[in-house]
């Protein structure tokens, strides 16, 4: 509570034990204590009553047990020199004692040491605005400093009966605050952005674009930023996503993410708990989540704790927004490639009903999208204009809310598809080459989660999930002779690819603080899995599977604060499938040492299992396709890898610095290779090693930001069919440089952004023509420009952006495509990377 000169107490706050009454004093004024004279008179007066009168008179700040000091009287009529001569002299004669704490004094009972009491303080952080709960918020209590779970609930346990906290959240300002032990405390931190409007405290301190170098390999992320850079609107979380060190932005991947070199499928999107897949998205100005129902990203790079599982790369684990419990709202973003929008609706007083809608409203995909030379002029190359029809939709539904005790609980439910097409006729070398390809991928996710913090501060929640991925591919390759003699044409093919598979998981896990040093966490899962693949030609039946698994899982870590600066966070993970009938375990540690109030060092390492694999399948031309299979430990083994990680981050005001580098291996990776010229068709076992850094330089100044970032790194792989003499060969993802910057500058209500990525290249698809040593940089450089304006209560934004301004012709080779034109050269087609692309959207929330 509250003391103020002229001022009354307001309130005594409850104590839970034995109905005691806690007081906190606080003067609103600062004033030097020190050679501060004090005159104490009193008959017989309760020493709370003393204590209270002397805080107003000389604007001092007191903690006592108000109860506990009422059950003693004074008499006095004396001066002192200071009140810590006064505080002595009235305490003298009981058993108490007291100590300054900053410019509190705090006083307590000597006999209450003799027996250590321990205080439970429980809660959760929300957005005042909207009610929403803020995930993996940081907490700093009696410095001591924790992170929120999942749904922003906290539990600490401490012998200080007087709790001083700090919270952060990025994006929100920093709330410092005092509570007494209890549960149920709701921390409400107030937003930089409500809407699209800018919210200015006075006098607070403000969490802004992102945080590295709080766990090893950790970066987190405020979505809201992401709308400021270049682009739609519609592809923020991508866009966001691929400035950061460590994500390969070179390639444009938006349908998954490279990290630290990992192979497809070695790294997980996560969403509100279930797995995305990922839609094709042959379009990278669409995201593969809908950036309205995103509300925190937190990027795992490697390292991460045991709690996760079945990856041997990477996590991406999103957090969608629960909406509004306040009041309805609307968000829409209109743009010239998709329609987005969203709708909250408060469905009682502690929950609501969320609505996001995406789709495109005309063709994307423009005739010189695809080209047979990628855009690059050589000899005996030349450009073909295709003409691709591609269609993109989404849709998101979650119901989210509160009980009156407390308890969190939300259903979030996805459905994604998007269709890609085109065909060509072209006749070369008196040769006609025709090539039909129809392609369809849906992605469906939904999960329900239950959270409780129970009285004792134990939380533990709930959760159950189902994803699933549908792929089917149709293609027809043809090659006819128009005139002329010459050599043998290679055959024809007309084949249907599908590949589905299914993820359905229950999942519980637990916080238990055992003191304000120590948090134990454990957790146990259920996973079922099934894959089915088929391979049909020409009414035939090339290839067909269907498998299923079951796992069990159970992890534990113990987070272990033994000096204030230092924390270890030990864990293992025990995951048994059934079907192999065996147990894999894996340790994993994480260190956090805090060098000084600026330096912090992270170090962790941890071996990982993955138990379902995306088997690259190779052609003798190169073409390269991705299928879903179940580990059988004989011709698909379990994925094994080991991470090392460590960092170094220097923090000043506005200013970061951070510095991490990192070795991984991988064992278990599969490839088949089918090559009819040669009469190969097998599948091969394979391992890779990866290992390099990251250099990050962050300055925040006033309203504006800017960042840099410097990738070294290399991935290497080794396979039977290599030569004997070459033991390791450079993986497909492998590149040696990227460098990435962004510049965002706040002109309220113009906001400029620039953002610029430069990639040294990968090694092109292995085929006979090329060069296994040709490697083409890439390089983008954006613009954005914004405006922002309020009426009322609507708001709007419009956003002009141009998408690689110097027009750099840059090759997507993961989606290259060869077609033979003969018995010894083929044709190669590539997805053109973003060209010089003028953007307009206009958003709106209401």
């Amino acid at each position: 509570m509250n003391v103020k000169p002229g001022i009354n107490i307001w309130s005594i706050l409850p104590r839970t034990s034995a109905l005691l009454f806690l007081l906190v004093l606080l003067l609103s004024f600062q004033q030097l204590l020190f050679g501060q004279s004090v005159t104490i008179k009193a008959v017989d007066e309760p020493l709370n009553q003393v204590l209270m009168q002397m805080a107003r008179d000389y604007r001092i700040q007191l903690s006592f047990d108000d109860q506990l000091l009422s059950a003693y009287s004074i008499t006095l009529d004396q001066d002192f020199n200071n009140p810590e001569e006064a505080i002595t002299f009235l305490i003298k004669d009981y058993p108490l004692d007291f100590k300054q704490i900053g410019d509190v004094f705090t006083l307590y009972s000597t006999e209450a040491e003799q027996t250590v009491t321990n205080f439970r303080l429980s809660g959760r952080v929300i957005d005042s605005q909207t009610g929403e709960t803020l995930p993996y918020s940081h907490i700093l209590i009696n410095e001591s400093g924790l992170v929120t779970d999942f749904n922003g609930n906290f539990s600490f346990v401490s012998t200080d009966s007087l709790f001083d906290l700090s919270v952060s959240y990025l994006g929100y300002y920093i709330k410092d605050t005092t509570l007494s032990p209890g549960a149920a405390n709701v921390l409400a931190l107030t937003p930089s952005i409500i809407g699209l409007q800018e919210v200015v405290v006075e006098g607070s301190i403000l969490e802004r674009s992102g945080q590295i170098g709080e766990e090893a390999g950790l970066i987190r992320l405020n979505h809201k930023i992401a709308y400021r850079l270049p682009g739609n609107g519609d592809n923020a979380v991508f866009n966001f996503l691929r400035l950061q060190p460590g994500i390969l932005a070179a390639g444009e991947r938006s349908s998954e993410l490279i990290i630290w070199g990992s192979y497809s499928g070695h790294s997980k999107i996560l969403f509100d708990g279930f797995t995305i897949f990922g839609l094709k998205n042959f379009n990278d100005n669409i995201s593969f989540v809908n950036p309205y129902m995103a509300k925190d990203i937190k990027v795992l790079k490697g390292g991460y704790s045991a709690d996760y599982d079945d990856r041997v790369g990477g996590i991406v684990d999103i957090s969608g927004i629960n909406g509004s419990v306040n009041k309805p709202s609307i968000n829409v973003n209109i743009n010239n490639m998709t329609l987005n929008g969203m709708a909250s609706i408060p469905v009682t007083k502690r929950s609501s009903l969320i609505f996001a809608y995406r789709h495109t409203y005309y063709n994307l995909m423009d005739a010189d999208d695809l080209n047979i030379s990628g855009g690059r002029p050589s000899p005996g190359k030349y450009d073909i204009n295709i003409y691709p029809d591609y269609n993109f939709g989404d849709f998101n539904i979650k119901y989210a809310g509160s009980t009156s005790g407390g308890d969190n609980f939300f259903i979030s439910l996805y459905n994604g598809k998007d269709e890609f097409s085109y065909d060509i006729e072209q006749e070369r070398n008196n040769v006609n080459v025709s090539l039909d390809v129809e392609e369809e991928n849906r992605q469906r996710g939904g999960s329900a989660f239950y959270g409780k913090t129970w009285k004792n501060g134990v939380n533990s929640h709930l959760s159950i999930s189902a994803s699933g991925l549908n792929k089917e591919l149709y293609e027809k390759q043809l090659a006819t002779r128009t005139s002329g003699n010459g050599g043998n044409l290679p055959p024809g093919r007309e084949v249907l690819f599908n590949n589905d598979i299914l993820e359905l998981s229950v999942k519980n896990k637990t916080r238990i603080p055992l003191s304000k040093r120590q948090m134990l966490e454990a957790g146990w899962n259920y996973t079922h899995e099934s894959v089915s693949f088929s391979q049909d030609s020409l009414d035939q039946t090339l290839a067909n599977s269907d498998n299923q698994s079951h796992r069990l899982g159970f992890f534990v870590q113990d987070e272990i604060r033994p000096l204030k600066r230092l924390s270890i966070r030990p864990g293992v993970r025990l995951d048994y499938p059934i079907h192999l009938e065996r147990v894999y375990i894996q340790p994993r540690i994480q260190l956090t040492l805090d060098l000084s109030d600026h330096w912090r060092f992270n170090v962790a390492a941890g071996m990982y299992n993955q138990f379902i694999s995306e088997t690259s399948v190779i052609d003798e031309l190169g073409n390269v396709r991705y299928v879903w299979a179940i580990s059988n430990n004989t011709d698909i083994p379990v994925l094994k890898a080991n991470h090392f990680v460590s960092g170094l981050t220097y923090k000043y005001k506005g200013f970061t610095l951070g510095l991490e580098g990192y070795y991984k291996t991988t064992t278990g990776i599969t490839r088949y290779r089918n090559f009819w010229r040669e009469d190969i068709q097998d599948v091969y076992q394979g391992e890779a090693r990866m290992y390099g850094m990251d250099l990050m330089v962050k300055q925040y100044f006033r309203k504006h930001e800017a960042w840099a970032s410097y990738t070294l790194s290399k991935t290497e792989e080794s396979f039977p069919y290599l030569p004997e003499y070459v033991d390791y060969v450079d993986a497909p993802q492998d590149q040696r440089h990227e460098i990435k910057g962004a510049l965002l500058l706040n002109f309220s209500p113009f906001f400029f952004s620039t953002n610029y990525v430069y990639g040294s290249g990968f090694r092109p698809p292995p085929s006979p023509d090329v060069d296994p040593e040709d490697r083409y940089p890439y390089s983008r450089l954006d613009m954005a420009l914004i405006y922002r304006h309020s009426i009322k209560s609507y708001h709007f934004e419009i956003g002009i952006s141009i998408l690689n301004v110097l027009n750099h012709e840059n090759i997507k080779y993961t989606n290259v495509i060869r077609i033979p034109d003969s018995q010894n050269t083929s044709i190669s087609i590539h997805a053109e990377a973003v060209p010089f692309t003028p953007t307009i959207y206009l958003n709106m929330a209401f």
